[in-house]
């Protein structure tokens, strides 16, 4: 992990209300995080604890109602819609349970597809694309469509999408909630061996607890707020449990 001083994310004082007719829910409230440069995080937190509405916040999916918080530097309440459609183009990757590939497109083309929205040529697209898969263990599945590969499979394509452009943040939703036990830990050590060869920053929102393991902090939520925060060396954990 980077030194403490390198900050990538800054929350302060995070909030998310949504009105639900004459009441006010607070998804978030008052949630205050640093996220360094090159860390590897994991979010948990049961259903309901504002663990997905963090996420989002994080990812410039979703804008707070109260408080900031800012990537790089950049507040993301005072960028345009232009603005913030760069910044998740270029400085964000995303990776999804349910991997979210183009069932029509094949491997290499879906991981193409975010480059080619970045203004890449063809020839230099391909080619990124094609490295990328390969490092990723894909290198003879390049002309596959989704529905000829493996869950397991799938999911090393929408690690390898979300790393087309050299983003600075690599951001997993439940990346392991699809897949079987040995698939599952196979992704989890991937992700942790590409956050140490490209110093990208990870957060990864889940319940498995193997995510943990190669976490360098994990965050607790519980009610929209953080209910506390773990070194890597502070948890003891075992198979199919975590304790302090």
């Amino acid at each position: 992990m980077a030194a403490p001083t390198d900050i990538l994310i800054q929350a302060e004082n995070l909030e998310r209300a949504y009105a639900t007719g004459s009441e006010v829910v607070y998804a978030l409230r008052d949630v205050t995080l640093d996220i360094y440069a090159g860390e590897y995080l994991s979010l948990m937190g049961p259903s309901g604890s504002g663990k997905t509405t963090f996420f989002n916040m994080i990812g410039a999916l979703d804008l707070p109602t109260g408080g900031t918080i800012r990537i790089g530097g950049q507040e993301l309440r005072k960028l345009s819609q232009a603005q913030l459609a760069y910044l998740r183009c270029v400085n964000i990757g995303y990776i999804f349970q349910n991997y979210n590939l183009i069932e029509v497109l094949s491997a290499l083309d879906n991981v193409r597809l975010p480059m080619q929205f970045r203004g890449l040529g063809e020839e230099e697209s391909k080619e990124k694309a094609a490295a990328v898969l390969t490092r990723v263990g894909l290198g003879q599945r390049l002309h596959h469509l989704p529905g000829e590969l493996s869950g397991g499979q799938q999911q090393r394509v929408a690690i390898a999408r979300a790393l087309a452009n050299d983003p600075s943040l690599l951001l997993a939703d439940e990346p392991t909630g699809n897949l079987d036990s040995k698939t599952g830990h196979d992704i989890v050590q991937l992700l942790s061996e590409l956050s140490d060869e490209r110093g990208v920053t990870v957060v990864s929102a889940t319940h498995d607890h193997r995510m943990l393991d190669v976490s360098d902090r994990v965050v607790y939520l519980r009610d929209g707020r953080v209910e506390r925060i773990a070194r890597r060396e502070d948890l003891n954990i075992q198979v199919g449990s975590v304790g302090e």
